[in-house]
Parts: C-alpha cells; structure tokens; sequence
C-alpha cells in the first residue's frame, strides 16, 4: 500500500483555500436571501409592485445591487406601471421590441438611400458615442446598441433634436437594461419627463438652473461661493456648473461606474416623482453640485489663483481620486440639504 505524504505547507494552503470558499457561499447565500427579502416587501407573487412611495424610499435609504436595479429602474424612469404583473411585463417586452425595430429600419433604410440629412445626423452621433465613456470595455463593445438608439430618439425627437451630451445620460440605462428596445423607451422617458428642456436651444432651463444654484449655493456657503466667483471669471465659472447641471454630475464620478448609477437613481428619485413641481426638479441636482464643491473645501479655499481653480474644475484627477467614502458623504450632504429644504417648503 503506497502513501502519498503532504507536506505541511500545502496542507495549510488547502485549508486556507477551503475556509475562503466556504465563507464565499456562505456570503452569498446571505446576499441572496436579504435580496429576496427585500424584494418580497416590494413586490408580489404575480409580480406587480405593493406601493410606488415604498421603492423610492428603498432607493432614497440603500444602495441597490445590479440586480435590483435591473428591477426597480423600470419603476424609477416610468417604463412600468406598478399594478403590471410579470405577464404583463413580457407582453410589453415583446410589444416594445417590435415597436422599436420598427422604428429602427425606417431611418436605417433613409441612410442605406443615402439622404444627406440622415447621413449627417448619424454622423454627430457616432463621434460623440464613440467618446462616450469609453474607458469601459462594456461600452466599446456595444457602441452599435447606443447609436442606435441614439440615432433612433434623435430622428423621432425633432424637439430638441440631437445635442451633444444626450449619450452620457443613455450609458447608464443601456447598461442596467441591457435590452436595447427597453434602453430605448427608458431614455425617452428619461428625456421627456425630465431632461429635454435642458437641451433646448433657447437655453431657459438651464439657464434657470444656474440662476437658482448661484442662489442657493451662495445662501449656503457664502464664504466658498465668494472664494469661487472672487478668483475665477464669471462666464469660467458658469462653464463648469454648467455640465454639472446639464449631466446630473455625472461626469465628476465616471471613474467609478457603480458610483454614477448610485447618483443617477438619488437625483431621480427625487426629481422624476408625480408630487415633484417643474420648478423643484432641479433642487436635488443642485444640492448635490454644492456637495461636490463642500466635499473639496479646503482644497478650493486654498487656491489662490485663477489657474488653482481653473485646474480644479478640469483636471480629470479630481474624479479620479474621488473615494467610495467620499462619494457617499457628498450624496449624505445632499440628501440632508434636500430634506431641509422640503420640510421647510411644507411649513
């Protein structure tokens, strides 16, 4: 009989090995089962949602898994209605898919006859989707879903037509959907509740959004708002607040994707609601803008040239070095500002 001796450092090494996988399912089993009880208090069996005000508060109070947002951000962006079952989804599913391809070849056979119009429009697109966060490799290699979507929203929404920018707020969606058709429908219901007017040409939105952050953000922190408009040229300092408020920020977290969809689903929560007036579904966007710059105070206090702040606001390191921790303390700030406010507009 012939024994085979393990020696002792490899008789460790397997232990340790199995201990790890091990505590690996354990984990995951308890992550599938908090999963699922969280989603029991959501939905019902058939599927259908148990109260719209509870999964905004869901959002509001916790970060969602992928998963859970592959479930909830049909609720979120208004593609689902709460009292559609699981059958009723797939219907639409099937419905939306054949309603988009649809939409799809009408524009894609105009390009395959060469009109100039179509021709040129597809043109801008390509160049801007092909920018579009293309430091993932899930975005360079789905580049074809986002222009055509891109392509097919812009040619069925003449009012306001194409703008470059309208790619970033689509990059988030296509890659929590995945589906191209219910990518599609949610973008344009992104758009047309709550993001067209900002691309206007006549600029009145998001001129008012700026009026109203210079406002609240001076009532805030007027020493930091002083240290910004003192050193920096004013039609500088729009500039930068003006991608902020026109892409909800979401350029300042890029880095981080996980962060970006974190952002997005706060500032829609509070922004998208039925009970949100016009005039207010700006407010959490704002607050959020005036966090960012809270969150780098010292940082900004200390510049004491108009080239500090210039480099602030543009080098790419700034988000780039954005921690998890202070990310989470900006969207706090926010959400806390956010509160204050509402709470006071009740009184």
């Amino acid at each position: 009989m012939h024994v085979e001796l393990v020696s002792q450092s490899e008789h460790q090494h397997y232990i340790r090995s199995s201990s790890r996988q091990i505590w690996q399912r354990v984990k995951n089993l308890l992550k599938s089962c908090i999963g699922h009880r969280s989603d029991q208090h959501l939905f019902r069996h058939d599927g259908s949602l148990v109260d719209r005000d509870r999964l905004r508060k869901k959002i509001s109070h916790h970060e969602q898994s992928y998963k859970q947002r592959q479930k909830t951000w049909p609720y979120l962006l208004n593609i689902y209605s709460p009292t559609m079952t699981d059958n009723d989804k797939k219907i639409y599913q099937n419905q939306a898919r054949i309603r988009y391809n649809k939409l799809k070849r009408a524009w894609q056979e105009r390009v395959s006859r060469g009109d100039q119009f179509y021709i040129s429009l597809a043109d801008r697109i390509l160049k801007d989707v092909r920018r579009t966060d293309r430091h993932m490799k899930f975005f360079r290699k789905n580049q074809r879903i986002l222009f055509n979507i891109m392509m097919t929203y812009s040619v069925y929404h003449p009012h306001p037509g194409y703008s470059q920018g309208m790619s970033d707020m689509l990059t988030p969606i296509v890659y929590v959907f995945l589906d191209e058709s219910m990518s599609y429908f949610a973008y344009c219901s992104l758009m047309t509740r709550y993001m067209s007017s900002l691309f206007d040409r006549n600029q009145i939105e998001i001129n008012h959004r700026l009026y109203r952050f210079d406002l609240i953000f001076r009532s805030i922190d007027y020493e930091l708002w002083s240290q910004i408009n003192l050193n920096n040229d004013q039609d500088d300092n729009s500039l930068f607040v003006y991608r902020w408020l026109l892409l909800d920020c979401k350029r300042e977290f890029h880095h981080r994707f996980s962060d970006v969809l974190r952002v997005l689903e706060l500032i829609w929560v509070n922004s998208m609601s039925l009970t949100v007036t016009e005039t207010d579904r700006s407010l959490f966007t704002i607050f959020v803008c005036i966090s960012l710059l809270e969150e780098d105070r010292n940082r900004i206090l200390s510049c004491s040239t108009e080239d500090d702040l210039h480099e602030y606001f543009y080098s790419s390191s700034t988000s780039i070095s954005r921690s998890r921790c202070s990310t989470k303390r900006i969207l706090q700030r926010a959400q806390n500002y956010h509160a204050s406010y509402t709470s006071v507009d009740k009184k």
